[in-house]
C-alpha cells in the first residue's frame, strides 16, 4: 500500500481522516493547532491520542469541509446563544469567561465569513447569519447524541430505549403478555408505550415517534417491514341466545337481515368488514357506529344488533357467543417497523425477541390457514 492513500468517511467531518501504510492522519485538525499562545481542543486531541498532522488535501477534502471543521470547537456557544438569548448568558452555560466566549465568537465570525453577532443595547445577540448556524448546529447535536446512544446500546443492547405502539384491541392482553415477559427478562430496558389506531401508528412509525408496532399487516402499507405473529379469525358476534348463537359456523348471507352494530367508516378494521359484506353480496345496516372495538361486542352482547370482528383473545364477552364465518377470513397482526430507518441496537433485540414470543395461534376447531376456504387478510 506504499504511496497510497484513501478517505475514511466519517459521520464528523472533523473526524474524516486519511490513512496510508505506515500513518493515520486527520488533515481537518490543522486548522486548530496554530493559536497563539495556547494549543486548540483539536490540537492537544492530536497529542493525546498521538495523530500525526499533515496539511490541508484539496483532493481529499472540500473547503468546505475544512471551514466546518474549524468551527466544531466552538459551536457549542453558538448553539447556547440561541438558547439563552445573547452572549453572557451563554458564556456562563457553557462555562467559559465572557472575553473568552467573545474571542470565540469573532473568530467564528471570521472563519464562516459573515458577522454572527451584533450588539443590541449592552447585549450581545446573534444576526440571522448566526441563527441559522446555530439551528443547524442544533440538528448536528441532535445527530450527534442519537450516535452516542447507539454507541452505548451497541455496547450494551440489554440497556436502551424502545417506543413500542399497538392497536388498541390489543391493549387488552396481547401486548400486556408480551410486555410482562419482555420486562422480566430484560428490567434494564426503558419501554415507552403508544396505543393507536392502525393509520396512526404507520404514521408514527414513517416520523419516528415509534420504534415498533404490533398491528395489521396490509399491503397497502408502504415504508414498513413486517413479520406475521398471528391470526385473528373474524367471526359473527351474538348475544349468548340468539338464533345463530349455536351454528358450528355461519355465511355472512345467513345474517343478512341482521341489524348491524359496527365500528365508525374511518376506521381500518370497520373498512376491512365492509370488503367481507361487498364479497358476500351483503349491504348491512347498521344501527349504531363507534370508535371501540369492545363497545362493539358489548353491543353485541346486548343485543342491540350482531357484529363482524376478528375473535376476543381469551374467549368470547360474557353473554356474546362467537361464531366462525366461512368461508374463513383472517385478520394477519404482525411486527412492523420503519424501512426508512435502521433500528436501534436495542429495538432489534426487542424485535427478534417479540418474533421468537409464544404467541396464541389461531384455535384448532376454527381450522387452519392451509385450508382451501381459509382466506388471509
Amino acid at each position: 500500500m506504499q504511496g497510497r492513500h484513501q478517505a475514511i468517511p466519517a459521520v464528523s467531518p472533523a473526524l474524516s481522516c486519511v490513512y496510508s501504510e505506515s500513518k493515520v492522519t486527520y488533515p481537518l485538525l490543522g486548522r486548530f493547532t496554530s493559536w497563539p499562545g495556547r494549543r486548540s481542543p483539536a490540537a492537544r486531541l492530536v497529542q493525546r491520542v498521538g495523530l500525526q498532522r499533515t496539511n490541508y488535501d484539496a483532493g481529499v477534502l472540500s473547503p468546505s469541509s475544512t471551514i466546518a471543521s474549524d468551527l466544531m470547537p466552538r459551536l457549542t456557544l453558538l448553539l447556547a446563544m440561541r438558547e439563552h438569548g445573547h452572549l453572557s448568558a451563554a458564556a456562563a452555560a457553557v462555562g467559559v469567561p465572557q472575553s473568552t466566549a467573545t474571542r470565540w465568537i469573532a473568530e467564528l465570525s471570521k472563519t464562516a465569513g459573515v458577522a454572527l453577532t451584533h450588539r443590541l443595547g449592552r447585549q450581545i445577540e446573534l444576526t440571522r447569519a448566526g441563527v441559522a448556524l446555530a439551528e443547524a448546529i442544533g440538528s448536528a447535536h441532535t445527530a450527534l447524541s442519537v450516535g452516542v446512544t447507539r454507541a452505548h446500546e451497541a455496547a450494551d443492547p440489554g440497556r436502551g430505549q424502545v417506543v413500542f405502539g399497538f392497536l388498541r384491541t390489543m391493549g387488552q392482553s396481547r401486548a400486556p403478555e408480551l410486555l410482562r415477559s419482555y420486562r422480566a427478562a430484560h428490567p434494564r430496558v426503558r419501554l415507552a408505550l403508544v396505543q393507536a389506531a392502525h393509520e396512526e401508528l404507520i404514521e408514527q412509525l414513517s416520523n419516528g415517534t415509534i420504534d415498533v408496532a404490533l398491528t395489521a399487516m396490509r399491503s397497502i402499507d408502504s415504508n414498513v417491514a413486517a413479520t406475521e405473529l398471528f391470526r385473528e379469525p373474524f367471526v359473527l358476534v351474538v348475544p349468548a341466545d340468539h338464533r345463530l348463537a349455536r351454528r358450528e359456523a355461519v355465511r355472512l348471507h345467513d345474517c343478512r337481515d341482521e341489524t348491524f352494530v359496527g365500528l365508525s367508516s374511518s376506521i381500518a378494521l370497520r373498512r376491512r368488514v365492509d370488503e367481507l359484506f361487498g364479497a358476500a353480496g351483503i349491504r348491512p345496516r347498521y344501527g349504531f357506529e363507534t370508535e371501540e372495538v369492545e363497545t362493539v361486542r358489548g353491543l353485541a352482547a346486548a343485543g342491540v344488533g350482531v357484529a363482524v370482528l376478528p375473535s376476543r383473545h381469551g374467549g368470547p364477552l360474557a353473554g356474546s357467543a362467537e361464531v366462525p364465518i366461512v368461508p374463513r377470513h383472517y385478520r394477519q397482526i404482525g411486527l412492523l417497523v420503519s424501512s426508512l430507518h435502521p433500528l436501534e441496537p436495542t429495538v432489534e433485540s426487542f424485535r427478534e425477541w417479540a418474533v421468537r414470543h409464544e404467541w396464541a395461534h389461531v384455535p384448532k376447531r376454527l381450522g387452519s390457514s392451509s385450508s382451501r376456504r381459509d382466506r388471509s387478510t
